[in-house]
C-alpha cells in the first residue's frame, strides 16, 4: 500500500517553491520581532536585517518565477527594496540613538560626584562608576563586578545592606535618604547618604537594585560637632549660678537657664519659654525693666547695669545686679535682649562686714598707745592711727597717699625711713630698731618694729610699722632689752599666724575654684556615660574587643568622676567615711586602673607587698585616688620608661615632725604602730628648689596641658583627713623619687587575723 505524504504534490515537484516559503517565513518572523519589540537594540537590528534580506531574496525569486518581463514583480521588488532601505535607515537611527544614550550614561557614571551602582537579584555588582571604585579603594570599576558588600564591609553592615536590598526586590519600594555609617575591612570609616531603588526590565519585572551613595562624612562630623557644642553651651549656662535669659522684642523668653527658672518659681526652663517677666514677677519689679528693654531695643542705650533689691517669699531681701545688652543678628538688626541677674547679697554683706572690720581695727589702732602705720611698696602711706597724727601733728587725710618726703620736713629722716622700708622689702624679715624723733621740739626714743605684709600668694605688698615710746624706760637698758626681745618674738608669732591665715585663705579660694571646676566637668561626664550606655546596646554580643573597650571607657569615666568628687571634697570640710580595709587591696585596685597607661609607656611595675599587714581605717575611693595620682606622677617623671616599685609594710614611728600647719601633729605620734605604702620610681628625682613647693596648688613642672598642679595638694589633704602623712622625697640611692603614705594601723582584735592574711 502506498504511503501518503502531507506535502502537496506541487511543493514536492517544485523545490523553489519550498525555498520561497522559507524565505517568506523568515521575513515575517523578522517583521514580527520588530512589531512586538525586542528589549535590546542589537536584537531589533538583527531581526530587521534578517527580515529585509528574506523579503529581498523572495522578491527576486518571484521575479525569476514570473519572468523578466513581469511588471508586477518589478513593482513589488522596488517596493520591497524601498521598505528594506527604510528599515536599514531606522536601524541606523536606532543604533546611533543607542550609542548616544550609552555615551550619556557613561558620562553620567563617570562624572557624577556620588557612588552609582547596579546589582543583580543576588546583590552582586553589575556595574559601578569610577567614584564608587575609588571609595572602595579598587583600581578599576571592573574589579568590583561580581562581588557583594560582604567583600568590602564587616558582616554586620553587609548583612544590613543585603536585608534592605531583598526588601526592595520583594516590595518594589525604594529606600530614600538613609544615612549609614560605613566601616571597611581596611579600617576606613565614613558616613554616606544612600538612595536605593528597584532595577526593572522593560516588562517592569524587578531584576535587581541600583542606588546612589554620597559621602556626607564632613557634613555628619560638622553636625555632630555643632550638636556637642550646643550641648556644651547648654550645660555651661545651666551650671552657672547667675540667672541668664534671652528675650525677643516682645519680651518673651527665648532662652533661660536652670538658675533663672528656679528663681522665677518655674518647674523647668522650658516652662518659661514664650512667656513674659510679668507672668513670674510683680509689677514693681518688671516696670523698671520694661523701660530699660525699650531703650535697648531702640538703640538709646548700649548696656544696662542696675542694682536693685528683691524680697523673696520668705521675706528676705536680696541685692541683685542686672546686666542687659541688645542682641543683634548677622545683619546688625536688634532682635532681642540678652541679660543676666546676679545675686550679690553675700558680696554686699561681706563688703559691709569688711568695712565694719576695718572700722573696728581702726578704732583699736587709734586707741593703741603705739604709733602704727602701713606703707605701700612705693612708700606711700596706706593707713595711720591717731598716735601717728598726734606725733607729727598731721591729719590722716593729709598723710594718706603721701610719702615720707611729702610728710616730714627733714629729708634726711625721710631718706632713713625709706632705706629701712627697702631693707624690709628686700629681706622679707622683721626689722626691729630704735628710732629718735623730735616731738614738740623734744627728742623722744621709740622702739620700732617694721615688718612685711604679704598677700595670699606670699608676695609682700606693704610694710607695717609699730613704734612705741620708750623714752621713760631708756635708762633701764636691761628691761628695755627684754621688752624688745619679747616684742620681736610677739611680732614673729604674729607673722607666723598671719602667714597661716594667708595660707588658709589661699586654700579656701582654691577650694572654691576646685568646686566650680568640678561642677563644670560633672555634666559632660554624665553625657559621655549615657553615650557609652547607648553604644554598648548596639555592640554585637560576639564583639568581645568592643565590649572590653567600652568597659574600660566606663571605668575611666568612673575614675574621672571620682577625681571630680575629690575636687569637691577638696573644697568641703566634710568627714570621710572611714572603714577598715586591707592596704594591699587598695594598692592592687589602683594598679589595675593605671595598668594600661603604665604598660603603654614602657613602665615595669614591681610589687613588694607585705604578707601579714594589719587593717587601716580608710576611705577606699579617696585613698585609691591618691595612689593613682602618685603612680601617674611616677610614670610621667620617667620619659623613656623605667621601673615603679610599690611597697607596703608595717613599722613603728620614730621620726614624727612637728609642723603647726599640718593635721598630722595631733594624729601621728612617736612609736605609733603604722602601715606605710611607698611608690618608688627610677626617674631623675625632685630638684631641691622644688621640694618646698610641690604641695602648693597649681605648682607644676609639667608642660601646659599635662598637669594642673592640683594632684599633690588634693592627695595631701586626703591623706591628712585619714589622720596620716604623705611625704615626697628623693631616694637615698639617688635613683629617683619616693612617695610614702603613713597611716595608723587598726588595733588588733582578739581572735582576729591580719587583713593581709585574710586576703591571702
Amino acid at each position: 500500500m502506498e504511503e501518503k505524504s502531507d506535502i502537496p504534490s506541487e511543493a514536492r515537484d517544485d523545490p523553489a517553491r519550498s525555498l520561497r516559503m522559507a524565505l517568506a517565513f523568515c521575513g515575517l518572523l523578522g517583521v514580527g520581532i520588530l512589531a512586538v519589540g525586542a528589549e535590546h537594540p542589537a536584537i531589533r537590528a538583527a531581526a530587521g536585517s534578517v527580515g529585509a534580506l528574506s523579503i529581498v531574496t523572495l522578491s527576486w525569486n518571484l521575479r525569476r518565477k514570473v519572468g523578466v518581463n513581469s511588471r508586477e514583480a518589478e513593482i513589488l521588488a522596488e517596493r520591497l527594496v524601498a521598505e528594506c532601505d527604510e528599515l536599514e535607515q531606522k536601524l541606523s537611527d536606532v543604533r546611533e540613538e543607542h550609542q548616544t544614550l550609552e555615551r550619556f550614561f557613561d558620562a553620567l557614571m563617570e562624572h557624577v560626584p556620588s557612588s552609582l551602582y547596579f546589582k543583580d537579584i543576588d546583590s552582586r555588582f553589575l556595574k559601578v562608576n569610577q567614584k564608587m571604585s575609588e571609595w572602595f579603594r579598587c583600581g578599576h570599576p571592573s574589579d568590583m563586578l561580581g562581588k557583594t558588600d560582604h567583600d568590602f564591609f564587616d558582616v554586620s553592615h553587609a548583612d544590613d545592606a543585603l536585608k534592605d536590598e531583598r526588601e526592595i526586590i520583594r516590595t518594589g519600594q525604594a529606600i530614600v535618604g538613609k544615612i549609614e555609617h560605613e566601616e571597611f575591612h581596611d579600617g576606613k570609616k565614613g558616613w554616606v547618604l544612600t538612595n536605593k531603588m528597584p532595577f526593572r526590565d522593560q516588562s517592569g519585572r524587578v531584576i535587581g537594585t541600583f542606588g546612589m551613595s554620597s559621602d556626607v562624612t564632613e557634613l555628619m562630623e560638622t553636625r555632630n560637632t555643632l550638636e556637642r557644642e550646643r550641648n556644651m553651651l547648654r550645660s555651661l549656662i545651666d551650671s552657672f549660678p547667675d540667672r541668664i535669659f534671652v528675650r525677643d522684642p516682645g519680651r518673651q523668653y527665648l532662652v533661660v537657664n536652670r538658675s533663672m527658672a528656679e528663681w522665677a518659681g518655674a518647674k523647668s526652663p522650658t516652662e518659661m519659654l514664650g512667656r513674659r517677666p510679668e507672668d513670674f514677677f510683680p509689677q514693681r519689679v518688671t516696670g523698671k525693666g520694661m523701660d530699660e528693654d525699650l531703650d535697648l531695643l531702640a538703640g538709646e542705650r548700649e548696656v544696662v547695669i542696675r542694682e536693685w533689691v528683691m524680697t523673696d517669699a520668705d521675706g528676705v531681701d536680696h541685692s541683685v545686679v542686672t546686666t542687659k545688652v541688645p542682641w543683634f543678628d548677622v545683619d546688625g538688626r536688634c532682635v532681642g535682649i540678652v541679660g543676666m541677674d546676679r545675686d550679690v547679697s553675700a558680696e554686699r554683706r561681706a563688703r559691709a562686714e569688711l568695712a565694719e572690720t576695718q572700722r573696728r581695727l581702726q578704732e583699736v589702732m587709734d586707741n593703741s598707745p603705739a604709733v602704727v602705720s602701713m606703707k605701700s611698696r612705693t612708700g606711700t602711706y596706706l593707713m595711720v592711727n591717731r598716735g601717728f597724727e598726734e606725733m607729727f601733728g598731721l591729719d590722716r587725710q593729709v598723710v594718706l597717699g603721701k610719702t615720707d618726703e611729702d610728710v616730714l620736713g627733714d629729708k634726711e629722716v625721710a631718706q632713713a625711713f625709706r632705706e629701712r622700708d627697702r631693707e624690709v622689702l628686700e629681706s622679707g624679715e622683721v626689722l626691729p630698731l630704735d628710732e629718735r624723733f623730735y616731738v614738740d621740739g623734744h627728742p623722744r626714743w621709740y622702739a620700732t618694729v617694721r615688718f612685711p605684709l604679704r598677700d595670699d600668694r606670699g608676695e609682700i605688698y606693704a610694710v607695717g610699722g609699730v613704734s612705741t615710746d620708750v623714752t621713760d624706760r631708756r635708762e633701764a637698758e636691761d628691761s628695755m632689752r627684754r621688752l624688745n626681745e619679747d616684742l620681736v618674738k610677739v611680732n614673729q608669732d604674729l607673722q607666723r599666724a598671719q602667714e597661716q591665715l594667708i595660707q588658709a585663705e589661699k586654700m579656701e579660694s582654691i577650694g572654691r575654684l576646685a568646686s566650680g571646676v568640678a561642677h563644670e566637668v560633672k555634666n559632660p561626664l554624665a553625657m559621655i556615660g549615657m553615650g557609652l550606655e547607648l553604644l554598648a546596646r548596639k555592640v554585637p554580643e560576639e564583639d568581645e574587643t568592643a565590649r572590653e573597650t567600652i568597659e574600660r571607657m566606663k571605668r575611666g569615666i568612673e575614675r574621672a568622676k571620682r577625681i571630680v568628687r575629690g575636687l569637691v571634697d577638696f573644697s568641703s570640710a566634710r568627714q570621710f567615711k572611714l572603714d577598715p580595709a586591707c592596704p594591699n587591696s587598695v594598692v592592687k585596685d589602683a594598679l589595675s586602673l593605671v595598668e594600661y597607661q603604665l604598660r603603654k609607656e614602657g613602665v615595669t611595675v614591681v610589687e613588694e607587698l607585705g604578707e601579714t599587714l594589719p587593717q587601716v581605717q580608710i576611705d577606699l575611693p579617696k585613698l585609691e585616688q591618691v595612689l593613682v595620682n602618685l603612680l601617674i606622677n611616677a610614670q610621667q617623671a620617667m620619659e623613656k620608661g623605667g621601673t615603679i616599685t610599690v611597697r607596703t609594710y608595717e613599722t613603728r614611728l620614730s621620726d614624727v615632725k612637728r609642723d603647726e600647719g599640718l593635721r598630722t601633729r595631733s594624729h601621728l605620734r612617736m612609736n605609733d604602730h603604722v602601715v606605710c605604702i611607698e611608690v618608688l620610681d627610677t626617674g631623675p628625682g625632685i630638684p631641691e628648689e622644688n621640694l618646698k613647693k610641690i604641695y602648693d596648688p597649681f605648682f607644676t613642672t609639667k608642660p601646659t596641658g599635662v598637669g594642673t598642679g592640683l594632684g599633690l595638694a588634693v592627695s595631701r589633704k586626703i591623706v591628712e583627713l585619714h589622720q596620716g602623712r604623705l611625704e615626697l622625697l628623693n631616694r637615698e640611692d639617688g635613683q629617683g623619687a619616693l612617695a610614702r603614705i603613713t597611716l595608723n594601723a587598726c588595733p588588733p582584735v582578739a581572735g582576729e587575723v591580719h587583713a593581709g592574711e585574710a586576703a591571702s
